[in-house]
C-alpha cells in the first residue's frame, strides 16, 4: 500500500533558503481537520471499492509546528476480500526550517506493524543541504540534497508561489514518509482563487491555490510518479477537495469538520 501522506508541498526554485522562515510564518495557523475518504476512480479490475477517514491536526508551538495525521483505509478486492491499513504520522518542524523530527507507522488488517520509520532531519548548509538520521531503522544516515524543504515551509512557499502567479515549481522534498530520503517533486499550480463562499466560515475569507503534485523516487529517472495528489490549499494551510492517486485507484478526501484554534504565540 502506498504511503498515505498529503502534508508536504513545494517551493519555487527562485525562493532563497534565507526566505523560508519568513515565508513560513505568514498566514499559517493551527488546525484540526477531519476528512471522509471515498473512491473517485478505478483503473483496474483488482479494486472494486474503497472507503476511509483521515484526521489531520497542526499545533502552533511558537518555536515550531507539531503535526499529527491518523488515516484509516479499507479496500475491497475483486475476490471480495478486504484490506485495511491504519497509518499514524507525526512531525515537529522548527520555524527556522532547520530541523524536522518524524515518526511514521502503518499497520495491516491484523494490527501488524508493516512500516516503522522515525528520525531527525537537519539543515546544516545555506543551500538547504543536510542530513537525515533514522532511529528506525537504526543506523541509516542519508544526505539531504541542495534545496530540500520540510513540510510546513513547503506549504507556505507553495501558497506564495500561487499568489505570485507561478505555473509550476519543483524542488526536493523530505517529509519523513520514506526511509529512502528526499523525493523529487513536480507541482503544477492550477489556479489562484480569491475568497469565496464556503461552508466553513474560517475559509470563506481566505484566498486559495489549486495544485497537482507528483512525487518521484530520486534514484531513478521515470516519467511515472510514485504518487500523485491534487488539492486546494487555503492561506492558513487548510486543504480541501483532496484527490489521492495511487495508480490503480483514486480516493477523494472531503473536508467534514474543521476547527481553527486561537494562537497563543506572540
Amino acid at each position: 500500500m502506498p504511503r498515505l501522506i498529503i502534508l508536504a508541498l513545494l517551493l519555487s526554485l527562485d525562493v532563497s533558503v534565507a526566505a523560508w522562515p519568513a515565508a513560513q510564518a505568514a498566514g499559517l495557523t493551527g488546525q484540526d481537520a477531519y476528512y471522509s475518504l471515498t473512491l473517485s476512480k478505478v483503473r483496474t479490475h483488482d479494486v472494486t471499492g474503497a472507503t476511509g477517514a483521515m484526521r489531520f491536526s497542526v499545533v502552533d508551538g511558537c518555536s515550531g509546528w507539531g503535526t499529527t495525521q491518523h488515516m484509516t483505509l479499507l479496500i475491497r478486492n475483486a475476490d471480495g476480500s478486504l484490506n485495511k491499513t491504519v497509518t499514524d504520522y507525526m512531525t515537529w518542524e522548527s520555524k527556522d526550517s532547520k530541523t524536522l523530527t518524524f515518526t511514521l507507522q502503518e499497520r495491516d488488517d491484523d494490527g501488524k506493524l508493516v512500516i516503522d520509520d522515525a528520525g531527525t532531519a537537519t539543515h546544516s548548509g545555506p543551500d538547504g543541504t543536510g542530513t537525515i538520521t533514522y532511529t528506525t531503522p537504526k543506523g541509516r544516515v542519508i544526505d539531504l540534497p541542495p534545496g530540500t524543504l520540510f513540510p510546513m515551509a513547503h506549504t507556505a512557499a507553495l501558497l506564495a508561489a500561487g499568489e505570485a502567479g507561478k505555473k509550476f515549481i519543483s524542488v526536493p522534498l523530505f517529509d519523513g514518509t520514506t526511509d529512502q530520503g528526499a523525493q523529487s517533486t513536480f507541482v503544477a499550480i492550477l489556479g489562484h482563487n480569491q475568497p469565496a463562499e464556503n461552508q466553513f466560515p474560517d475559509l470563506a475569507k481566505l484566498a486559495s491555490t489549486d495544485v497537482d503534485i507528483a512525487f518521484y523516487d530520486r534514484k531513478h529517472v521515470d516519467e511515472n510518479p510514485n504518487f500523485r495528489s491534487q488539492m486546494r490549499y487555503y492561506e492558513d494551510g487548510v486543504a480541501e477537495d483532496i484527490y489521492l492517486d495511487f495508480g490503480d485507484f483514486v480516493m477523494r478526501g472531503s473536508l467534514q469538520k474543521l476547527t481553527i484554534p486561537p494562537s497563543l504565540c506572540k
